[in-house]
């Protein structure tokens, strides 16, 4: 269960290193669909170089977070400080997830169908890096006192 929840996770963040990756490439309209700042989308449709070194750190960010998911699926062997970072990317996932609760009570009139959805995905990456932390954390503890 722990290795299916990271690789979940790792999925999740992958899907996201991608669509970031991809964003300069399909021009403005995409910063603007996936609800980028204002000024992000003007960058992108002057042509600047703010939108996609935006886009790639972003994107490079969620890839990171994919191999720390992949880490803990036992599909990589070594990353450093690996529970320490899988510990913060789960608490920044469910931080950005929930982030949407205060605007839909402060601001519904601006909350889009997408805003929920990918707070959503967020709060489910979160989960996944979390269940899989307790669950290695449960079967490590298991094996060291069999020991």
């Amino acid at each position: 269960m722990g290795r299916l929840a990271f690789l979940l996770a790792a999925g999740i963040s992958l899907f996201g290193a991608l669509i970031h990756f991809a964003a300069p490439l399909l021009g403005p309209e995409w910063y603007a669909f996936l609800q980028a700042p204002p000024g992000v989308v003007a960058s992108a449709r002057a042509g600047t170089w703010f939108a996609p070194a935006g886009a790639a750190v972003i994107g490079a960010l969620m890839f990171v977070c994919c191999l720390y998911a992949l880490a803990g699926a036992g599909r990589l062997h070594w990353l450093p400080f690996a529970q320490m970072a899988q510990g913060t990317i789960a608490a920044v996932c469910l931080l950005r997830g929930l982030l949407v609760v205060p605007y839909l009570y402060k601001f519904p009139e601006r909350m889009w169908t997408f805003d929920v959805i990918a707070s959503l995905i967020w709060v489910a990456a979160g989960i996944a890096f979390m269940v899989g932390i307790m669950i290695a954390s449960v079967s490590s503890d298991t094996q060291a006192s069999s020991v």
